[in-house]
């Protein structure tokens, strides 16, 4: 944990080398799981390594540093992704609550990660208004499962999950239009987390409480297709 942060400290300090030259772009666009965490099985959901996520949305910004006029520049980037569990696993867990309980309400956890990267971009033009580029960056990835909670009559269940730090990696490349707007497509390795929890089980005015770990870790991996905008 010291040494990511660490690495975090020396990524920000990119920044003031050569800001006078450099640039910030934005961008959004869908997100999509793949891999374990795509993997939509409800008997391996969460706690063993199915992260049962849907197509979310992924914002982000990157600032470039241009290496002299030789097409590369230094990047670097802030992404957020938002994923919610997909519908048939919510549909099925919340079907077999209500059949095991009374259920009055629930709310789904969320998966949030953020990934801090540096990496090196390549711009090849091809016209006066048209060039395509590739990019590379390596950094950290923050996981933040949101709360799970349910309730009844007589009773209430809440589990907060600890946030996950583990080392990341994006690659990528697309189009850039008038040195301005840009379509690309990324992979993001986002590190496998062993989350740990705290649960709270009250019924009846009667309160348990304890804590859990995932028993085999959740792979985060997915792609993006984003539409950034030059500021």
């Amino acid at each position: 944990m010291k040494q990511l942060i660490v690495i975090a400290f020396a990524l920000v300090g990119i920044i003031p080398v050569s800001k006078a030259q450099g640039f910030f772009q934005f961008h959004a666009g869908p997100a999509f799981p793949t891999n374990d965490f795509g993997d939509d099985d409800y008997d391996d959901a969460i706690y063993y390594g199915s992260g049962n996520a849907s197509t979310g949305l992924n914002l982000g910004i990157k600032y470039y540093s241009p290496i002299k006029d030789n097409g590369l520049s230094l990047v670097l980037s802030m992404n957020l992704f938002y994923n919610p569990l997909s519908k048939d696993f919510r549909d099925d867990l919340e079907k077999y609550l209500e059949d095991d309980l009374s259920l009055d309400g629930i709310t789904f956890p969320k998966y949030i990660n953020i990934p801090i990267m540096a990496g090196i971009n390549y711009k090849l033009p091809v016209t006066e208004e048209l060039a395509f580029f590739g990019e590379g960056n390596l950094g950290f990835n923050i996981l933040k499962i949101t709360n799970f909670k349910y309730e009844g009559d007589d009773y209430k269940y809440s589990e907060k999950f600890s946030p996950s730090l583990k080392l990341g990696y994006t690659i990528g490349g697309g189009v850039l239009i008038k040195d301005k707007y840009s379509i690309g497509l990324n992979y993001y390795g986002l590190g496998s987390h062993k989350c740990k929890s705290e649960w709270k089980w009250t019924y009846d005015g009667d309160t348990n409480k304890g804590d859990d770990k995932f028993e085999k870790s959740l792979d985060i991996r997915a792609f993006t297709l984003t539409f950034g905008i030059k500021l």
